[in-house]
């Protein structure tokens, strides 16, 4: 078994530790952008994610949808990493409650522009139907345009992802920077895959 199958399980009990070792500090409900949901809401979601993670690492095939062991170790990276992202999330939130003086929010659009610039270098190669990815209904009906539309998002994210961490430390308003970062690059290659997907359309209708 590779050992870092058990990553995101290392998560989950560093997670429950922390938590527990930490609660009494926690207010009655966290700020999270424009919304205050209980704490134990917000537990809750967070080692749910994880928990779902940690199982999913076992089984990447399931998740690639592929038997071929190099696509089925990709899958399980990017697992990891979206293991590692929430993990990191949660960390940061809780993080001023516990006497550590930090910007959460910048720790957070800092924490996904890494990732934007890590995952973009293993989109290019998601399997198709993968449960990984861009799961738009026209790029899940064409093998070529979920090939080409993975390869443009994993080229992009890279560029993005380190301007969104520039962006971070350059820019007071961290809302507007973890809006504009993701959030265009999200449309960009929704847009992109609706061009791909009718260009294919129309050279098959020849």
């Amino acid at each position: 078994m590779k050992p870092y199958r058990s990553l995101n399980m290392i998560f989950l009990i560093i997670f429950i530790i922390g938590t527990v070792l930490s609660f009494k500090y926690f207010p009655s409900e966290i700020p999270l952008f424009m919304q205050s949901p209980p704490h134990w809401v917000f537990i809750g979601i967070c080692f749910f994610i994880l928990l779902a993670l940690a199982i999913a690492a076992f089984f990447p095939h399931k998740i690639s949808k592929n038997g071929n062991e190099v696509r089925n170790d990709i899958t399980l990276i990017v697992i990891n990493l979206f293991g590692l992202g929430i993990f990191l999330f949660y960390f940061v939130t809780i993080a001023k409650y516990c006497g550590l003086q930090m910007n959460y929010m910048k720790g957070i659009v800092l924490i996904v522009g890494i990732l934007m610039v890590l995952v973009g270098n293993f989109l290019p190669q998601m399997p198709y139907h993968s449960r990984i990815g861009f799961k738009l209904p026209w790029v899940l009906k064409d093998k070529i345009c979920w090939q080409k539309t993975h390869r443009f998002a994993g080229y992009t994210a890279i560029p993005f992802g380190l301007i969104q961490c520039l962006l971070a430390l350059l820019v007071p308003n961290n809302n507007l920077v973890f809006l504009l970062g993701i959030g265009i690059w999200i449309i960009i290659v929704c847009f992109y895959s609706l061009i791909i997907f009718y260009q294919n359309k129309g050279d098959s209708g020849k």
